[in-house]
C-alpha cells in the first residue's frame, strides 16, 4: 500500500455508490446545501524520518480519530473529541452500504467543545453501515472538511452472512517504552510523540508502506519497540483480518503503571501527586490510547477489559479520574443496556434475533479490578467481583445464546505469589487456576476462592471459552466438570516486544503453563517442540461460521529473538489453532 493511501482502507463505498453521492445535494437543517465531494479527505501520507506529523485523523481539529461502538444490536454511538480549545460544528452523515439513499441522513451538532457521543439508532438495515464526519470551526463558518466514508459491519452481518471474526489481545504494554537505564529517548519531538501515543501511527505508516519494515538499530526508534510491535499487529488486524470486533483484555493505558511515569517524562507518583495532576495524567493516558488506536476506531468497534495497569484497581490513587475519562473517551455498553452505570462490566449480544432477543453471540466482560480490598489481595481468596457484579453475572449467564464467551483480565484468585514467584507477600492473580483442585495446594478451603464458583457457573451456563490476559502468553486449558461439560480457559497473548523468561522458569509457572521450549538467551539450548505456550508478540482471532468456532493464535510482529516463538514463523502465521 502506498503511503498516500494510508487509512483509505477505512470504509470506502464501492465506486458506483461514490459517484452517485457526488451528484446529490443534502440540505442540513436549514443550513446551506453542499456537494459531497467539495471537501475530499486530505492526503494523510507522512514520513517518520522527515519529522512530518500527519496522523490517521485531522490533528488540527481533533484530539484523535472518531470512534464507533455498538452498545447493543439497535444502538451505537460515534464519539468525537475536538482539539482542546477549539469549538467545532460537526455533521455525522449516515448512509447504508446496501440500500442507496438519495438523501442520506445527517445529525448536526454546533459549537462542540468537548467529547461528544453522537447516537446512531435504528439505522442498521443491512450487514454494513456507512458514515462520514463533516466539520468546521464554529467561529470561522468556513468551508466544511470531511473524513473518508467509513464502512462498518453491523450486528446484522452475522445474522445475514453467518460468519463473525473477533480479535482478542492483551497487555500491549506501550508504557514499557519509557526511558530505562541507558535506553533513553533524547529527541524532544519523539518524546512528545511517545507520550501522546502518536508514535504508534508513525510506525504504522512505515509498516503500511513496507510490511517488512523494522527500525534500524541503533536509532531512537529501537528504544520504543513495544509500540512498534503494537503497530505491526494493528496493521495485520486492519489490513488482513478485517474483523467485526476487537477486544483488548487490559493493561493498555498505563494509568495504573505509575512506576513507568517518570520514564515517560511525567512526575513520579511515589513522591505524591495533586488531584489536579492525577486528573491531567488520567486524561492524557486515555487520549493516548485513542490516538494509538485511531487507525481502527472509525471502522471497527473496539472494547476494553480493565486490567491492573489501567488505573481503576481498588488500590489505585487515580481510580476516580481514570474512570471519569474512560467514560468520556472510551464509551462502552452501560445502564442503557442494563449493565453497570460505570460501563466497567457489560454484556455484548451480537447477531441476536431482534424480536425475541435470543440467539446470536454473547460476550460478557467482567471487571476483576474495582471491587477488591484497598490494597493488592494478600491471598487468592480475597479476589472478588463484588456482590453486585456477581449477581449481574449470574443473570447474564441465564440469557439464551448460541455462543457464550466471558472475558476478564486475570483469574479471580491465582497462585499466592506476586509479579514473579520470588514475591510472596501478595497474590497477583497469575496463572490458569480455575477449579478447586487447582487451588488445593495453596488454599485451606479452595471453595472459598471466587474463581472456583465462577467456573462452576460458566460450565453450567454453557460458556464455551473464558478469555483472559495478564500473563502475556497464549495458552489453552480445558476444564471439565463431573457432567462432562467443558470450558476452555484461554490466555489470549500479548502484542508486546519481550517475553518474560524469569516467569517461564518459575516452578508454579511450569506446573500450570508447562515448558517454554527455548528462549533467545539460551543460545540454541532447549527444544522448540516442547513449548506448551507461546509468548509475545501475538494476537488471537476467533472465527465463528456455519462450521463452528475456531481460535487461532498468530504472530503479530517480528520480535525475534525476544520470545520463544520460532524465527521461521512469520507475521500473520498461525502458531496454534483451537476448536471451541
Amino acid at each position: 500500500m502506498k503511503r498516500r493511501d494510508f487509512l483509505r482502507f477505512s470504509g470506502l463505498l464501492p465506486w458506483p455508490f461514490i459517484l452517485r453521492l457526488k451528484e446529490e445535494k443534502l440540505p442540513i437543517l436549514g443550513q446551506e446545501s453542499f456537494k459531497h465531494d467539495q471537501n475530499p479527505s486530505p492526503d494523510l501520507s507522512f514520513n517518520p524520518v522527515s519529522g512530518e506529523q500527519p496522523f490517521p485523523y485531522d490533528a488540527t481539529a481533533f484530539e484523535a480519530a472518531e470512534r464507533i461502538v455498538f452498545l447493543n444490536s439497535q444502538q451505537a454511538v460515534v464519539n468525537v473529541i475536538p482539539k482542546q480549545g477549539l469549538s467545532l460544528d460537526v455533521r455525522l452523515v449516515l448512509s447504508s452500504a446496501d440500500i442507496f439513499l438519495s438523501r442520506p441522513k445527517a445529525l448536526v451538532y454546533q459549537g462542540v467543545k468537548d467529547s461528544l457521543d453522537i447516537p446512531v439508532q435504528n439505522y442498521f438495515w443491512g450487514p454494513e453501515l456507512s458514515y462520514r464526519l463533516e466539520y468546521r470551526e464554529t467561529t470561522s463558518k468556513g468551508s466544511w472538511k470531511a473524513t473518508a466514508w467509513r464502512r462498518v459491519k453491523t450486528p446484522l452481518s452475522f445474522l445475514q452472512k453467518g460468519n463473525l471474526k473477533i480479535i482478542f489481545y492483551s497487555d500491549d504494554h506501550t508504557f514499557d517504552d519509557a526511558d530505562m537505564g541507558t535506553r533513553v529517548v533524547k529527541d524532544s519531538l519523539l518524546r512528545a510523540q511517545r507520550l501522546s501515543g502518536d508514535y504508534i501511527n508513525l510506525f504504522l505508516s512505515s509498516l503500511l508502506a513496507d510490511p517488512s519494515f523494522v527500525p534500524e538499530y541503533p536509532s531512537e526508534w529501537t528504544k520504543m519497540m513495544s509500540g512498534f510491535c503494537l503497530a505491526s499487529a494493528l496493521r495485520q488486524i486492519m489490513m488482513v483480518e478485517k474483523p467485526d470486533l476487537v477486544f483488548i483484555l487490559g493493561d493498555a493505558t498505563g494509568i495504573g503503571a505509575g512506576y513507568k511515569w517518570k520514564g515517560l517524562g511525567l512526575k513520579d507518583p511515589a513522591y505524591g501527586l495533586t488531584p489536579s495532576e492525577l486528573d491531567s495524567y488520567s486524561r492524557l493516558f486515555w487520549l493516548r490510547m485513542r490516538k494509538m488506536l485511531s487507525a481502527l476506531t472509525p471502522t471497527i468497534p473496539v472494547y476494553i477489559v480493565l486490567g491492573n495497569h489501567d488505573g481503576e484497581s481498588s488500590y489505585d490513587v487515580a481510580r476516580e479520574p481514570a474512570r471519569f475519562y474512560r467514560q468520556k473517551y472510551w464509551r462502552q455498553p452501560g445502564f442503557e443496556s442494563g449493565h453497570a452505570p460505570d460501563q466497567n462490566y457489560f454484556s455484548l449480544c451480537w447477531g441476536e434475533d431482534h424480536w425475541s432477543g435470543q440467539g446470536g453471540i454473547q460476550i460478557i466482560v467482567l471487571d476483576n479490578e474495582s471491587y477488591n480490598t484497598p490494597w493488592l489481595p494478600l491471598i487468592p481468596e480475597q479476589w472478588t467481583l463484588g456482590e453486585a457484579q456477581k449477581q449481574w453475572f449470574q443473570k447474564e449467564l441465564r440469557r439464551e445464546s448460541a455462543w457464550k464467551f466471558v472475558c476478564f483480565h486475570h483469574v479471580l484468585g491465582g497462585w499466592p505469589k506476586g509479579t514473579s514467584e520470588a514475591v510472596t507477600d501478595y497474590a497477583y492473580g497469575r496463572g490458569p487456576l480455575f477449579t478447586a483442585d487447582d487451588y488445593r495446594p495453596y488454599c485451606p478451603n479452595p471453595e472459598a476462592v471466587e474463581q472456583v464458583t465462577l467456573t462452576r457457573w460458566m460450565l453450567e451456563a454453557g460458556v464455551r471459552a473464558l478469555f483472559y490476559g495478564h500473563d502475556h502468553v497464549f495458552h489453552v486449558k480445558t476444564v471439565t466438570d463431573n457432567q462432562n461439560r467443558q470450558l476452555k480457559g484461554i490466555c489470549v497473548g500479548s502484542t508486546k516486544h519481550v517475553g518474560e523468561l524469569l516467569w517461564y522458569q518459575g516452578e508454579i509457572w511450569n506446573k500450570f503453563y508447562g515448558s517454554y521450549g527455548v528462549y533467545w538467551t539460551e543460545l540454541g539450548g532447549g527444544d522448540l517442540k516442547k513449548a506448551n505456550f507461546w509468548g509475545p508478540s501475538g494476537y488471537s482471532c476467533l472465527t465463528i461460521d456455519k462450521n463452528g468456532a475456531r481460535l487461532d493464535y498468530l504472530r503479530g510482529a517480528n520480535n525475534h529473538p525476544y520470545t520463544n516463538i520460532p524465527p521461521e514463523i512469520k507475521i500473520g502465521q498461525v502458531l496454534r489453532t483451537v476448536i471451541l
